[in-house]
């Protein structure tokens, strides 16, 4: 048990807070909850490539600060709406290192597992 990173135990969040991974609830409730999110996106950051997969996230832009600019307002409205809060690993970075999602390295012609 001392292996397992401290947010990926439910043994070391607050009371009251979390759902066991990979149970059907926590992806139900994940595309629920994270819907105020995917608005926000799609209606206020006019983001056109847009991909989320429960607490995973993709945004595409050719332009790096637009990147950035998203970025930055995406952790004041998740702060404020939700109170969530992004992943300290997170990564921008150009499509051409291939995007990593939901376990694998996706790449324009062939797809590798993480």
């Amino acid at each position: 048990m001392n292996k397992i990173p401290p947010h990926k135990s439910l043994f070391k969040v607050t009371k009251n807070k979390g759902l066991p991974i990979g149970n059907l609830n926590s992806q139900f409730f994940a595309n629920i909850y994270l819907n105020l999110l995917d608005q926000f996106v799609k209606h206020q950051l006019k983001c056109r490539y847009y991909v989320r997969y429960c607490d995973d996230l993709l945004l595409l832009s050719r332009d790096r600060e637009e990147l950035i600019m998203w970025k930055d307002k995406i952790e004041i409205f998740l702060d404020d709406k939700p109170q969530l809060e992004l992943r300290k690993s997170f990564k921008l970075q150009p499509v051409s290192n291939g995007i990593d999602f939901l376990g694998y390295i996706v790449r324009p012609d062939y797809l590798l597992v993480r």
